[in-house]
């Protein structure tokens, strides 16, 4: 609003605290939770004599009314007419986009094309094009509801939803520069002008009260090892004793502190990004050190760079005997940034190295300094305003602000790489690494290969690392990218077996109707590989893969199909959403509360992901083959590829590989392994889901730095929290991978807190109202054991909480 008023606009300028308390004490929302929209005098009302007629005209208008009766229905409605929350201020109407439907249909989910418009959703659109007459809509934020509507997938006609509600308004839409798969779907789907906002700042999560305790007690006893071994023994006890009390388990000193500094290194966001801020010049700093800790082909680490300097190989470095030369590395390096930065100049000390080293150095130094550069800068308002004159909006690549520094300065259109060149061969070789470390940790554990491994592809994930999770699919069945890449056809080759050394393992992939729809060439190169190992002329015994198929194929026969069809369907390996549609049921459940056993989200995520893409056959359900893939699945594995995202930190992962991982289970009637690969650090490692759960609930939301920087954002901030607590509940129900001292330090840090309680009650007592529900449901679904005394406080916390809210 400022920046329209500056422009010379009819606009008023208000804070945000102004525009939020008009908001919350006007009743203008979409929900009657806390509030009853027909009460409020501030709601637009609008009654258009015509609606109905104008409804049943559209190609998708009569099944809407037989879906949710005769206009103006029953929701958001008040005596004939349609409740529209927003405000109107001077000639801005600021709105919240409708409710979708899904909580008065909870079948459904949010990304269910099936689903038509409330007509009251219909409504809000007509009214901005035909009451307000607007001259361009604004869209704010990231995956609204308009361009998940029914219609095709591309080249919208008047016949697909989002384009016949837009009709000729301007979509201009605030997008978050991270998820390039998504943002491509409002860029086709509403005929959005992208205007890319970045992602919040990073900072270093530290260690914080007991934390420091621990480390402090590590430091003593690498000490006394050297000076007095006789105190070796008590310090120890102590050690463990206090690890044990922070339910933290290592298996010796070493890891213990591996894992801490790791803790105290990962990298989390600094609160929440406010549309048009740049980086200052001491957090650019932070983000040139962080954009330099990675290696980049020719732009090296420098760390990496340094540890060479000292005869070392930076990956070799990554036991915990090796911590304290890790810390010394990372200081000097952050020191030669940081002063590089001040006098634009290598340091004297390293100018006598080796040329060649030396250039190296000055390569990467000058990467991180365009980074730097660029972070200071920003142009959200800009691109907004340029959009709104009607003017070119300059076009910028969207990706990950850490991976690809090059996104920077935002405010520019977004597009995403062409997804002919995934997977890339960097991508492909990390993914390498990724499955390897999968199967070794499966035969550490069982002593043999894993039969099947199970693997998502997302479309953010995919766009993202350009194709790490192919290529871990890839080395699973022992195929490697060729020499030549084209622009139009990736080349793959098949690793002989005496190379390989070990059978071919098979592999389940599922994929997003996000994937699907961006990436169908990775749909058909993938199926050509399937049918090109299953046809390989090598012993069962040695190719796991192709005796699935087979095995597949004399199924498939028995039960009718035509030879031609049954081989195709016994090649393929992709399931995911029918056609046309995107996402699951099982968030929705989550979230509402909608289910009472934990195989319910099992059958809900089957039910969604059972449809299969072959050759010639494009979304068509398979249950039966579905099912007797899931049967063989040893391993569920999932990347974790942005530092934005602990697995603690979106509904996605417990959405997809939580809701696989529960799946397996229902069928198989056990659990299969589950695997996270953390692929955001200079070394790529493979964990067990609980102790990735673990450092997320650490390094975030136990963790006072991160939780006092949202607290920096009044409502929103404890929103983020909130649901938080919501996720960590999911993962919880479908990997049965949460323990239960995860809910006793939630509960300590956010309740037994008065003081933090209180700052959580001020900046949104809706969303702390939702955290302790979220406690008293994870006890009562028997994820957490509290004593009484602590339930009681609880609930009486909780009732007080309801009080003052319906009060209000």
């Amino acid at each position: 609003m400022s920046w329209l008023k500056q422009q010379g606009y009819r606009a008023e300028e208000l804070s945000a605290a102004e525009l939020r308390a008009r908001f919350i004490e006007g009743g203008l929302v979409n929900s009657a939770k806390w509030s009853d929209p027909q009460a409020s005098s501030q709601l637009i009302r609008y009654a258009d004599p015509h609606f109905t007629q104008k409804l049943s005209r559209r190609s998708w208008g009569e099944e809407a009314i037989s879906r949710w009766g005769q206009p103006p229905g029953d929701i958001m409605t008040d005596n004939g007419s349609f409740l529209i929350p927003g405000l109107m201020i001077g000639q801005v109407f600021i709105g919240l986009q409708p409710s979708r439907g899904i909580h008065e249909d909870p079948e459904k989910s949010l990304h269910d094309r099936s689903l038509l418009p409330t007509h009251q959703y219909t409504a809000f659109y007509q009214w901005i094009r035909e009451q307000f007459q607007a001259d361009a809509i604004v869209h704010i934020g990231t995956h609204g509801t308009l361009e998940f509507q029914r219609g095709k997938e591309v080249a919208l006609s008047g016949d697909c939803v989002p384009d016949d509600l837009l009709g000729d308004l301007p979509n201009l839409y605030y997008y978050y520069v991270g998820n390039p798969s998504e943002a491509m779907i409002a860029k086709r789907r509403s005929h959005a002008v992208l205007i890319g906002y970045q992602a919040p700042a990073f900072t270093e999560a530290e260690l914080y009260g007991e934390w420091r305790e621990l480390e402090a007690l590590l430091h003593e006893y690498r000490e006394a090892k050297q000076l007095a071994p006789e105190r070796c023994e008590a310090i120890l006890q102590e050690l463990q004793s206090v690890a044990k009390s922070l339910n933290f388990y290592a298996e010796t000193v070493e890891h213990m502190e591996e894992e801490l500094y790791r803790m105290q290194r990962s990298l989390i966001p600094s609160g929440l990004h406010v549309l048009g801020d740049s980086y200052s010049p001491e957090v650019a700093l932070n983000h040139m050190q962080f954009v330099l800790r990675h290696e980049r082909g020719n732009i090296r680490s420098i760390r990496g760079l340094l540890a060479e300097r000292q005869g070392v190989r930076a990956d070799a470095l990554t036991s915990g005997k090796h911590v304290s030369l890790l810390r010394q590395l990372d200081e000097e390096a952050n020191a030669l940034v940081t002063a590089y930065v001040s006098n634009k100049a290598i340091p004297d000390m390293y100018k006598s190295e080796h040329p060649d080293w030396l250039k190296q150095l000055e390569a990467s130094l000058e990467y991180g300094y365009e980074a730097y550069l660029r972070s200071l800068q920003n142009e959200e308002a800009e691109g907004l305003m340029r959009a709104l004159e009607g003017r070119y909006v300059p076009a910028k690549l969207a990706g990950d602000v850490l991976r690809t520094p090059e996104i920077l300065p935002t405010g520019r259109n977004l597009y995403q790489f062409d997804p002919r060149l995934v997977p890339s061969h960097t991508a492909a070789e990390r993914g390498a690494i990724v499955a390897e470390n999968s199967i070794q940790q499966y035969r550490k554990q069982h002593g043999d290969y894993p039969h099947t491994t199970a693997v998502i592809l997302w479309g953010i994930e995919t766009s993202r690392t350009q194709g790490e999770t192919i290529g871990q699919i890839l080395h699973y069945m022992g195929v490697r990218m060729g020499g030549g890449v084209g622009t139009f056809r990736t080349e793959y080759e098949v690793i002989p077996l005496t190379e390989l050394g070990r059978p071919r393992l098979n592999v389940m992939v599922h994929i997003t109707g996000v994937f699907r729809d961006l990436f169908p060439n990775l749909l058909e190169d993938l199926h050509e590989l399937f049918r090109k190992v299953s046809e390989l002329d090598e012993p069962d015994e040695h190719n796991w893969f192709k005796a699935h198929t087979r095995s597949m194929e004399e199924e498939l026969l028995a039960a009718g199909y035509e030879a031609s069809q049954a081989h195709d369907l016994a090649c393929a390996r992709i399931f995911g959403p029918a056609e046309g549609e995107y996402g699951t049921t099982v968030t929705q459940m989550i979230e509402k509360k909608q289910w009472n056993e934990e195989s319910e989200l099992g059958a809900a995520y089957t039910d969604s992901q059972q449809h299969i893409y072959s050759a010639l056959a494009r979304g068509q359900a398979e249950p039966e083959l579905y099912s007797s893939h899931m049967l063989a699945v040893d391993i569920v594995s999932q990347i974790r590829s942005s530092h934005e995202w602990e697995v603690t930190d979106s509904d996605h992962y417990y959405e997809y590989f939580g809701g696989l991982a529960k799946s397996v289970e229902v069928m198989k009637g056990r659990k299969a392994d589950i695997h996270i690969t953390d692929t955001t650090r200079e070394h790529i490692k493979t964990e067990s889901a609980e102790h990735a759960i673990a450092r997320g609930v650490r390094t975030r939301l136990t963790n006072p730095k991160w939780i006092n920087d949202l607290l920096k954002h009044p409502y929103h901030g404890a929103k983020v929290m909130a649901s938080r607590f919501e996720y960590v509940l999911g993962l919880a129900a479908t990997t049965g991978k949460v323990e239960p001292w995860v809910f006793d330090r939630l509960h300590d840090v956010y309740v037994a807190d008065e003081e933090l309680g209180q700052k959580m009650q001020d900046n949104n007592r809706w969303a702390y109202h939702a955290m302790i529900e979220t406690l008293l449901e994870s006890e009562q679904r028997g994820y957490w054991t509290p004593d009484e005394q602590v339930l009681n406080q609880l609930r009486q916390k909780y009732l007080e909480l309801e009080g003052e809210l319906e009060g209000e």
